[in-house]
């Protein structure tokens, strides 16, 4: 079975595009593996997904791992101890493990953030507010170690979708 999937993120491409190609990225809730391929030739990459059918369609691009985790519990994540260069979370939120994900951010290494913010309720889903990013959420949790390279709150229009977006790259600098 082959599914269908979206482009990688204009916006996500031009920042990890801007990092210098090599180490290791994390793809965090990676659904289909939109960002996982394409970044696969730049840096060897983990695939996190819970939906093993997403994963199944990944394990044989070169240079990506995938793990089949459940990102939502309360246990530790299986690569909680480990330190990525990048690490990427798209179109994801889980606010009770957001600053564990700062957390595997290797010092000099780079987080990545897009998802949908408030606002994104007048053009369809998510609409829940347990899924939507409060203004400037990102830049208020960034923890002090981080200098922003990039931030955004607004309107996005991407894969043909108009949506509310917040994204926010951050370099660890210690």
């Amino acid at each position: 079975m082959t599914i269908k999937m979206n482009k990688p993120s204009n916006w996500v491409k031009k920042i990890i595009y801007s990092i210098e190609p090599d180490g290791n990225l994390i793809d965090i809730a990676c659904g289909k593996g939109r960002h996982s391929i394409e970044f696969s030739n730049r840096y060897k990459v983990f695939a996190v997904d819970k939906n093993k059918e997403f994963l199944k369609q990944l394990e044989n691009i070169k240079n990506v791992e995938t793990i089949n985790e459940d990102l939502e519990n309360s246990l530790k994540w299986s690569f909680s101890k480990k330190k990525f260069k990048i690490v990427l979370i798209s179109n994801y939120l889980f606010r009770e493990k957001i600053s564990d994900l700062f957390n595997l951010v290797d010092i000099g290494g780079y987080l990545i953030y897009e998802t949908f913010a408030v606002g994104n309720e007048k053009y369809g889903k998510p609409t829940n507010p347990d899924y939507l990013l409060r203004p400037d959420e990102l830049l208020e949790i960034k923890p002090k170690n981080f200098k922003t390279i990039d931030y955004f709150f607004g309107e996005s229009f991407e894969n043909s979708k108009k949506s509310v977006v917040q994204r926010l790259a951050a370099k660890r600098i210690s």
